[in-house]
């Protein structure tokens, strides 16, 4: 069996490891607690991409890992220049080489597996982790209460659904977008457009029947089959 999709994994991990790293040596333009959810987002993301790539093996891990790393190479833009900035671009363009490359073909499964969530349920779990860095993007001069507590409810959103618990969806639908609205308005106005947008997409797939069905627990009493006569 061919090692390399064990390599893409890694380095799809040491690119979430080393932009993190960066975030932190080097936080500028962003303030220090705004790029500490940032580089939360990206180590948690990183540990996903290379998870689902290694043991879950389905075709969304590839597009998510291109993905992740394709925004984490948008930091550039704005970084200054340190030698952890060398090694993430390094890295990130060696994961993207692997992700586009044929080394994964017959790894990833090209059909759905047997009782998988959905896109949907997917969806939910991780945008709303994803709350923690977004609130960082939004919020570069520091992050204010509001903030926080958008944040957090993300945690607890995508902790709980994950678990399929059905407060969790009513968290997604309800809570979410209230929080996002008040981290809206202490944000400057690229960070409320951010904010407003992350909390009604959100919403709107937690109203899904798709994300209903993903956490309503199956009947435990199955009625008794007929006897045909």
């Amino acid at each position: 069996m061919s090692r390399m999709p064990y390599v893409i994994g890694a380095l799809v991990m040491a690119t979430g490891l080393s932009w993190t790293i960066h975030l932190m040596v080097a936080p500028e333009p962003w303030a220090v607690d705004s790029a500490f959810t940032i580089a939360i987002g990206t180590l948690v993301f990183s540990i996903v991409a290379m998870s689902g790539l290694l043991l879950g093996r389905g075709r969304w891990t590839r597009y998510f890992a291109t993905g992740l790393v394709a925004v984490q190479l948008l930091i550039v833009l704005v970084a200054d220049f340190e030698p952890w900035l060398l090694i993430a671009l390094a890295c990130s363009v060696l994961s993207l080489v692997g992700l586009a490359g044929p080394w994964l073909q017959g790894w990833l499964r090209e059909r759905p597996a047997t009782g998988s969530p959905g896109a949907v349920p997917l969806v939910l779990a991780i945008g709303s982790f994803a709350l923690v860095p977004l609130v960082g993007i939004a919020a570069p001069s520091g992050l204010e209460y509001a903030h926080g507590l958008v944040g957090a409810a993300g945690i607890l959103a995508s902790w709980g659904y994950l678990k399929g618990h059905s407060w969790a969806l009513w968290l997604l639908r309800l809570g979410i977008p209230v929080l996002a609205l008040a981290a809206a308005i202490a944000s400057p106005p690229g960070g409320a457009i951010i904010m407003v947008i992350a909390g009604s997409t959100l919403t709107g797939l937690a109203w899904r029947e798709e994300a209903r069905l993903a956490v309503d627990p199956l009947p435990t009493n199955l009625p008794t089959p007929r006897r045909r006569r």
